[in-house]
């Protein structure tokens, strides 16, 4: 067995609920090391085997995947929260310097609720390779509309159309097309999917990121 550092997250509380989630979907590959910041990602493999590398980073995007399915405002990155830009202080001409804190997030959940979701989960992914997928998309890193919409259309795939994801999983085939029309329209520099045919959303990215959170859900939720 080999390891790799895992991305860094933002909260220590998303470290623990990751390391919950992963114990149950994949047992011992996502652990700390002692006196060691950050998570690590264990995997079978060679060192300089890529294969190796990407196993790793596959199986935890899917399990950030599911905890960001449980909580839309979860598992952010550092690398997220930096938005592109490099590590380090803002600072003016005269050499003043601030750092960027962002905002500690809270939750409150129900004794039992995220191993239930992460036991359903990893019955669901072994059983269906399109709910694998979607939770490895919702899982990446800066995720935008065309991710989403990738999200969706997995769903349709193992529903047999969108029709069938709104009988599947309860979800009404208008909030569906509201879901795909958002994602093909929202402009490229709030993170939509492609250039715009003049179509104005009316879902922004936040309210994409959580509507797919939910969907999400009820897909994990099949395998109860």
């Amino acid at each position: 067995m080999i390891s790799f550092p895992a991305p860094a997250l933002c909260q220590g509380a998303d470290e623990d609920l990751l390391l919950e989630i992963g114990s149950i979907m994949f047992p011992g590959c996502i652990t700390r090391w002692p006196g060691e910041n950050g998570l690590r990602l264990w995997v079978e493999g060679k060192p300089t085997d890529p294969a190796a590398g990407a196993e790793a980073l596959a199986r935890f995007q899917t399990v950030l995947g599911v905890l960001r399915a449980w909580g839309p405002r979860a598992g952010e990155l550092r690398d997220e929260r930096r938005r592109g830009l490099g590590e380090g202080s803002v600072r003016d001409e005269a050499g003043n310097q601030w750092v960027t804190v962002g905002q500690a997030i809270e939750y409150r959940m129900a004794d039992g609720e995220v191993e239930k979701l992460a036991a359903a989960a990893a019955q669901g992914i072994n059983t269906s390779q399109n709910l694998r997928i979607a939770l490895w998309l919702n899982g990446r890193t800066n995720p935008i509309s065309a991710d989403f919409y990738m999200v969706l259309e997995y769903a349709e795939r193992e529903f047999i159309g969108r029709k069938g994801v709104s009988s599947a999983l309860g979800l009404s085939k208008n909030s569906l097309d509201r879901l795909g029309t958002s994602a093909n329209n929202l402009s490229p520099l709030a993170g939509g999917r492609h250039a715009n045919d003049g179509v104005v959303p009316t879902m922004g990215l936040d309210e994409q990121r959580e509507y797919i959170a939910e969907l999400l859900r009820r897909w994990i939720a099949q395998y109860e």
